[in-house]
């Protein structure tokens, strides 16, 4: 009988030789006494052998001279053969410039010290560009940005200043109309114009949205439209997301804010495809839990509100015959929502151009009955039951395989997930 329930980096200094020529020795001379110091002491990068250097090699005590040099006996910066240099001589002058140990004050520094300037424009008491006729004030500084820098219809954009900044943006393009600032503003699709161009919503309305927040798993092309619905209000609205998300909530700032069922394990159309196929199923064998989230009600079979999975029951893959080749059933694990009204419901199908439940799957409703929270295959009533199902037939086929789709039918908008659970038990 068969029946149905539907439930900091340094430079190097380079030192070169200079090239011979007249007073080459005296200038040399003063490169010995003075610019040795800047190679020789410490540059970073600089060579670890100065080629100016007047002191004779360690092992032959013989004095090294440089082509066109001055001889070392005569050099009035030497104090005679095998001497070292005054490179190395405390009383050396070290006039390498940036090395000396007392800095020069930088002018550029501190240019004004007289300067009393308390907000920083330049301008103020003693100060080289000019007193401050507001000096708590870094916008104005002359009397006529004093008296005329206003904001007079309130929209934070400012006329009549002599600079702008945080404080004051500006100048405002017109001044009399709040609606309107600077004329580089932003563009925005709420139906008026950000600037005293006075075109509306002008740009593509990927260059205008979202108008608030980051907005993940957009479509980066075609992903918003643009409709203004009253002026002033946000009309950005996503249009398409990224394959595999959803926008249930239909707010712009979120964006595809829900993560829809893996289509790596499932289909959105009833096929043989194998990314939607269950492992085969033996008596007494379990399939693991399928997690799934459909964000919109069910809108008809393949229009992709619609998670479908295909599972193989072979007969011969039991413990016995018929009667007793065990008892298949599909239910919801976990289902979201009203317990007493779910928001989940599942339909068998025998092949993907046949109808719900046809072929006697659904005994008590027959072909086309309605989506089920639990669906049975029982091949024989429990014996034990008092009350066995009056529906129960002897000639149903054995539902060696069938297709499963999954719908949403409440709560719309929302990422709830389901979790559905397909077993084989034994008899």
């Amino acid at each position: 009988m068969a029946g149905m329930i539907a439930n900091p980096w340094f430079p190097a200094r380079m030192c070169r030789r200079p090239a011979a020529g007249p007073g080459l020795a005296l200038s040399l001379a003063v490169v010995l006494s003075a610019g040795l110091v800047g190679c020789a002491a410490g540059d970073p990068g600089g060579a670890t052998e100065n080629p100016f250097t007047t002191n004779p090699p360690a092992e032959t005590g013989t004095p090294v001279t440089d082509v066109g040099m001055t001889d070392p006996g005569t050099d009035a910066t030497s104090d005679g053969p095998g001497s070292n240099s005054n490179s190395n001589s405390a009383s050396a002058t070290n006039t390498t410039p940036g090395t000396s140990d007392t800095e020069p004050v930088d002018p550029t520094e501190n240019p004004d010290p007289d300067c009393v300037d308390n907000d920083d424009d330049g301008f103020g008491m003693n100060c080289q560009l000019g007193d401050d006729c507001d000096d708590n004030d870094y916008n104005n500084h002359t009397q006529d940005g004093c008296d005329n820098c206003v904001d007079k219809d309130g929209d934070n954009y400012w006329v009549g200043c002599d600079q702008y900044g945080e404080v004051k943006p500006g100048p405002d393009c017109d001044d009399n109309n709040d609606k309107v600032g600077a004329m580089d503003a932003d563009e925005l699709c709420d139906g008026i114009a950000q600037n005293c161009a006075g075109e509306i919503d002008p740009l593509p309305p990927e260059d205008m949205c979202p108008t608030t927040g980051d907005a993940p798993n957009v479509s980066p092309v075609g992903g918003w439209q643009c409709n203004a619905v009253a002026p002033g209000g946000d009309g950005c609205e996503i249009a398409t997301c990224m394959p595999g998300f959803y926008d249930a909530n239909k707010t712009p700032a979120d964006g595809c804010e829900c993560v829809g069922t893996d289509r790596n394990k499932s289909l959105e159309a009833c096929s043989d495809d194998p990314k939607g196929a269950l492992p085969v199923v033996a008596e007494g064998g379990v399939v693991p839990p399928l997690k799934g989230v459909i964000a919109f009600v069910d809108n008809g079979p393949g229009n992709a509100m619609e998670d479908w999975y295909s599972v193989q029951f072979p007969e011969a893959m039991a413990m016995g015959a018929r009667p007793n080749a065990g008892n298949i059933s599909v239910s919801f694990a976990v289902n979201p929502g009203d317990p007493a009204n779910p928001d989940y419901r599942l339909e068998v199908y025998r092949n993907c151009a046949g109808k719900a439940f046809e072929g006697s799957l659904a005994t008590q409703f027959g072909p086309g009955a309605p989506p089920a929270r639990e669906w049975t295959f029982v091949d024989t009533p429990n014996p034990q039951n008092p009350n066995p199902n009056p529906n129960a037939k002897h000639d149903v086929p054995w539902p060696q395989k069938v297709y499963i789709r999954v719908i949403r039918v409440n709560n719309t908008g929302t990422c709830g997930e389901y979790t559905l659970q397909v077993a084989r038990n034994a008899n």
